[in-house]
């Protein structure tokens, strides 16, 4: 009888590896990378969690979006 191995489990993956498909739309390449930088940064900062990554992004996103209208608007 041959031997079958259980599949390995995926790695959990972090904030910057993708945009949520809905998140990313709208944004040009340099707005995902900046929430992509920042999101890793945030997921850093609260020691790596997994599990997180859709609530980081969302969060990276809010961050960078509203200092792009900050600096739109002259603020």
């Amino acid at each position: 009888m041959p031997h079958t191995s259980t599949p390995k489990p995926e790695p959990p993956a972090h904030p910057s590896a993708a945009a949520p498909d809905a998140a990313a739309q709208g944004l040009t390449a340099t707005e995902r990378e900046q929430i992509g930088r920042r999101a890793r940064a945030l997921w850093q900062e609260e020691g790596c969690p997994q599990g997180r990554d859709r609530e980081l992004w969302a969060q990276a996103e809010l961050q960078v979006l509203k200092s792009r209208t900050a600096l739109r608007d002259g603020r």
